[in-house]
């Protein structure tokens, strides 16, 4: 039971949500994109948020008592909209990278939600680390994206 003045966590499944979301999202680019560096950027990007979503997990188990598996319906929409837009581009690449860098920025607004909050020393300090790595992921994504753009 936890200590009555111990904060409780919040944000922690809607974070691993848009993270899984993420990394399905990764995962379906990587596979599409023809270009071998963009794929690998793209795994690097995977991987990170495969970190992330590691590192918060356990606050998930301790919060909901298992696993959090689901993903974010606001990435799952921006998924269809990507590939309906991907079919019909001439730059399916600068067209996946656009709505990654979006759904890196989704990702940072729900780690900067959660740590508005008042949570327990620990989680808070997984979310300023996972700020950090999903922070870098972002400013990549922004810099591949102003490469790409013509």
């Amino acid at each position: 039971m936890a200590q009555l003045n111990t904060p409780e966590m919040k944000h922690v499944s809607d974070i691993i949500q848009v993270l899984n979301s993420g990394i399905e999202f990764y995962s379906d680019a990587k596979e599409k994109v023809k270009d071998q560096h963009l794929a690998q950027f793209f795994d690097r990007m995977l991987n990170a948020r495969r970190m992330v979503k590691e590192r918060l997990q356990p606050f998930a188990v301790q919060e909901d008592g298992k696993r959090e598996e689901g993903s974010a319906f606001s990435v799952e929409a921006r998924k269809v909209y990507t590939k309906v837009i991907g079919a019909m581009s001439s730059d399916k690449d600068h067209t996946y990278i656009s709505q990654l860098e979006e759904v890196e920025d989704k990702t940072l607004e729900e780690i900067r939600a959660a740590l508005k909050e008042n949570q327990p020393p620990q989680f808070e300090a997984a979310l300023l680390q996972s700020m950090a790595t999903m922070q870098e992921c972002h400013d990549e994504m922004r810099s591949l994206k102003k490469a790409t753009s013509h």
